[in-house]
């Protein structure tokens, strides 16, 4: 019985280049302040809806007061 066995060699990766490197953080940048924009666009929205559908939703209220002790 013959037993095959390959041997992963790290040629086999693919190698990432100098931009690869250098276009990545500022992808995930821009990525983060794209999520942070719809964000605020929806909050927004829900602020912009009338009092007793926020209140039907669980929309926090703006004039709740914080219990203070």
């Amino acid at each position: 019985m013959t037993m095959i066995t390959y041997q992963e060699s790290d040629r086999s990766r693919p190698l990432t280049s100098s931009f690869a490197s250098f276009i990545r953080p500022a992808l995930t940048v821009a990525v983060r302040l794209r999520d942070q924009w719809h964000r605020r666009q929806t909050e927004r929205m829900l602020e912009g809806l009338p009092a007793e559908i926020r209140k039907d939703i669980g929309w926090p209220t703006t004039n709740a007061a914080p219990h203070r002790q």
